[in-house]
């Protein structure tokens, strides 16, 4: 069987821990391979909830060349009833913590523990094909009665090597001294008490020697003040750090800021940390136990006698002996090649082999992407998934097309390369008249060249002979009745010629193109104007895209929110107060966008920037903004009609104002993304996607409360990490490889 879709299920998804990033770095993996996805899960958190679909879900979804990957890590109340599903199945075992590390610290995970293990046992006659990410957890299949095993390693994406490190835990880590690191969940069976005991003997030789421990306490229990008596008990408060759960910015800080990574752990299914370590060339010295061995591969110290005296020789081997340092680190970079994405699907395609299953072999393509040489948003847009394809690997070009200019997108058409292999439109209202666009699908067409179509919005009044025909049919009679009469024949033809440009407009934008994008609810509910092949149509986010006129140069391709005392230089330069929270609402002023109801609500003791231009489809509201805002004493509104400005202004701000009604899709929010601002959104189903990073507002009362709410800074630390997430869940890098699905 030729695989085309892909269901991948785990029962809790969130983002952070190995298995949840792996799920999504798989996700893109499979893209890469031209294969559709979709996530499944029984409890999705927020901030990833919209990726996520009910696992009950599945049940209705079309099963031709359909698999599902059912990822296994510790037992579930739904995971029989999946395992039960029809669809072909394909195990993802991530190795369970056995259920002796959970006594006595929680008893729901114990009872899960020995669930799922009974459930690993059961599901060995449901799958085709089980895959473990180690060849440690692999042996544990054999062994539970599986026949067909592979290995097939978890991801690494890169990402920490992509951020900008933390400047503050950056600057804590480079004043000389050793610092040790610890990386993962403070729980038993990683065993940090272990190293804190080995590190007390280690100090003796090294007295200035810091440990930090990173990783999350929220399931610690009991262990946590364990830890802790420890630290206490060698007198080492001011020597041992427990950071709890940090930023991915953090992190890689740490990963690049430290002496060495350290871990004492008893049970790995897979050493992510040690992953994270080799790839930021930091030396790793790790128990030999588990799938440590297996992940690091000769890259690391390993040590079979864990006592502390032993432990503590080994600590101060590997900090000291610089040969030793060097030849971990260049391992390391070797061993890295394992977990690719190249690698890890080569070693999928392998896996899936062993039950007849077909992985389609990753393509390089050249793509050129259509749409406006105009500086707006669907131009910046397509500019955006241009560096999307070629982060890829494809050679990706632009084509602009000056608006409804029908010789101007004839000739650029078909000046495009016939060995071009795929044509990606980004079409919205306003850009091409309806016949030429035709003319220009056709041309394409018939010299081959396939065609992706990325609709923005779709509704009858957005063509052009919809809107004729609607004229027509609501003509109003001026003239005698007997002319009048004589006239209802002649709109007759009127319409009926309409009508068929209208539909023959409609049905060649559905037949042309091999694959229909579209990024909303909205525009998804009218794509059967166009085609009724459902297998055609995919619903895909909008990328996050740069902002025009970006003030720091150097920083605009990571999308970094400004500084503090940034904020406070720009602000001084565009005449703001320096030192009030700041919103921002952009965009064209239609009423739509609800810019006084903003002003109205927002707390007397902020300043609220509105920052855009007039629209001819909304004349005079710009100045009914002005006068609401002149007549009410409202000094702290601030009014941008310059769209050069615009990025000096967003990056001013704390926060953005989105409190639009009826939106298709926003591409303003996935700037704010790649800007870093948290946002109060509206209950627009437009904004649906966002709204786990930012907070909601359903009327007046409750944007006022919201504009509020956002301002301390507790809520704000969370929002900003979760835009963090959505911005890299959202890049182009990410979600340009999608638009290719389906298509072979």
């Amino acid at each position: 069987m030729r695989v085309k879709r892909v269901f991948q299920f785990h029962p809790s998804l969130a983002y952070g821990d190995a298995i949840s990033n792996d799920t999504f770095a798989m996700e893109h993996l499979l893209w890469r391979h031209g294969v559709r996805t979709r996530m499944y899960a029984a409890n999705a958190q927020d901030e990833v909830a919209p990726f996520v679909r009910s696992w009950r879900d599945m049940a209705k979804e079309r099963s031709d060349g359909a698999i599902m990957l059912l990822r296994h890590s510790m037992g579930n109340d739904v995971v029989d009833d999946v395992a039960a599903m029809t669809l072909p199945k394909v195990l993802r075992y991530h190795n369970i913590t056995p259920a002796k590390y959970f006594v006595g610290l929680n008893e729901e995970l114990r009872r899960y523990s020995e669930m799922g293990r009974e459930q690993l046992k059961r599901m060995a006659t449901q799958v085709a094909v089980a895959v473990a990410d180690s060849e440690y957890s692999r042996r544990e299949l054999e062994a539970c009665g599986y026949s067909s095993t592979a290995v097939v390693p978890i991801i690494h994406d890169r990402l920490l090597e992509r951020l900008t490190p933390d400047p503050a835990v950056g600057a804590r880590l480079a004043d000389g001294r050793t610092h040790l690191l610890v990386v993962g969940q403070i729980v038993p069976q990683k065993a940090p008490h272990a190293v804190v005991t080995a590190f007390a003997r280690y100090r003796q030789s090294d007295p200035t020697a810091h440990l930090w421990i990173v990783g999350r306490a929220d399931l610690s229990g009991f262990y946590l003040g364990t830890v802790q008596a420890e630290i206490d008990h060698y007198g080492l408060r001011d020597a041992v750090t427990i950071t709890g759960l940090v930023s991915d910015e953090e992190l890689a800080a740490y990963y690049r800021g430290a002496t060495a990574l350290v871990t004492l752990s008893e049970h790995e299914g897979f050493f992510n940390p040690g992953v994270e370590a080799m790839a930021a060339r930091l030396p790793v010295l790790a128990r030999d136990a588990g799938a440590i061995p297996d992940t690091l591969g000769g890259a690391g110290l390993l040590v079979s006698d864990a006592r502390p005296d032993s432990v503590a020789a080994s600590m101060e081997r590997i900090v000291r002996d610089h040969e030793l340092r060097q030849e971990l680190a260049d391992n390391g970079q070797k061993r890295l090649a394992a977990f690719s994405p190249e690698s890890v699907g080569r070693a999928l395609q392998g896996a899936l082999a062993l039950a007849d299953i077909e992985l389609p072999d990753a393509k390089r393509r050249r793509i050129v992407v259509l749409s406006s040489d105009q500086r707006c948003g669907i131009h910046d847009y397509s500019q955006a998934m241009v560096e999307g394809f070629s982060a890829n690997g494809h050679k990706a070009s632009f084509v602009g097309v000056r608006h409804v200019d029908s010789a101007d997108l004839a000739r650029k058409v078909s000046d495009i390369a016939d060995d071009t292999d795929l044509v990606v439109v980004e079409h919205e209202n306003g850009l091409f008249r309806d016949v030429s666009f035709v003319r220009a699908l056709l041309s394409l067409w018939s010299r081959r060249i396939s065609v992706v179509l990325s609709m923005h919005e779709i509704e009858p009044e957005k063509f052009h002979h919809y809107r004729r025909l609607s004229a027509a049919l609501h003509y109003r009679p001026t003239r005698m009745w007997l002319l009048e009469l004589l006239r209802i024949f002649w709109v007759a033809f009127l319409i009926a010629w309409a009508f068929f440009r209208y539909r023959f407009v409609l049905f060649t934008m559905g037949w042309v193109p091999k694959k229909l994008v579209v990024h909303s609810d909205r525009t998804e509910y009218w794509t059967d104007l166009l085609t009724s092949n459902r297998d055609k149509i995919e619903q895909q986010p909008l990328v996050v895209m740069p902002i025009e006129g970006w003030p720091f140069g150097a920083r605009a391709r990571s999308g970094s929110s400004a500084t503090s005392e940034e904020k406070r230089m720009l602000r001084r330069s565009l005449g703001l107060p320096e030192d009030r929270f700041t919103f921002i609402s952009p965009g064209f002023f239609f009423r739509r966008k609800r810019f006084i109801e903003v002003a109205r609500s927002a707390p007397s003791d902020t300043t609220v920037l509105f920052s855009g231009t007039e629209s001819q489809w909304d004349a005079g509201y710009l100045d009914d903004v002005k006068t609401y805002a002149r007549e009410h004493g409202l000094s702290n509104v601030g009014i941008n009609e310059e769209f050069a400005l615009l990025g000096k202004y967003v990056a001013a701000a704390d926060a953005m104002v989105l409190f639009y009604r009826e939106q298709f899709q926003s591409a303003i929010a996935t700037q704010a993304l790649w800007a870093g601002l948290p946002c109060v959104y509206s209950d627009d189903p437009g904004f649906r996607l966002y709204r786990g990073a930012g907070l909601v507002a359903s009327d007046e009362d409750e944007l006022r409360r919201r504009m509020d709410e956002i301002r301390r800074p507790e809520t704000y630390a969370r929002l900003k990490r979760r835009v963090a997430l959505l911005r890299r869940l959202l890049s182009p890098e990410r979600n340009a490889q999608r638009y290719l699905t389906g298509l072979d």
